[in-house]
């Protein structure tokens, strides 16, 4: 019995440890998450190319850029952090494609999955979409 209660406990500690990994951003926001095999990417930085034209509407929509590999993970936008010991990649990470990219809501749910570069127009429109964006804008209208 004692073995498999530890067995249990080490079956779920590393979907709680990915879980606290991005816990802190929970209903503060909302996560662009790249996936690729190494920190060098050439989908990666077309990307980041991209939404570097874009930190405006990405702050006004609270996205955070952040690019996980194996092991480790940064935020890359809209201020970049230093890498960090993670398991998001091989937790949240489903294809086998070298690119890959979750947008993860508010609410911490996985809104959108994809294998290619992401249009910043289909990313604000799904954004804009959601009740909790609009809320925010109804209230960034009434504060005008």
């Amino acid at each position: 019995m004692k073995k498999l209660l530890t067995l249990g406990i080490f079956l779920i500690l590393p979907n709680l440890m990915t879980a606290q990994e991005l816990d802190k951003y929970q209903w503060e926001n909302r996560l662009v998450v790249v996936f690729t095999p190494a920190e060098e990417n050439d989908m990666l930085s077309s990307q980041l190319r991209i939404f570097k034209n874009k930190l405006e509407a990405l702050k006004e929509r609270k996205l955070l850029m952040i690019e996980a590999i194996p092991g480790k993970h940064k935020i890359l936008l809209p201020d970049a952090s230093e890498w960090q010991e993670s398991k998001i990649y091989q937790r949240l990470k489903k294809t086998d494609d070298n690119f890959e990219l979750i947008l993860i809501g508010l609410d911490g749910g996985v809104k959108l999955r994809q294998t290619e570069v992401l249009e910043p127009e289909k990313l604000f429109s799904l954004i804009d979409s959601m009740p909790m964006r609009k809320a925010e804008m109804k209230d960034q209208d009434k504060k005008r």
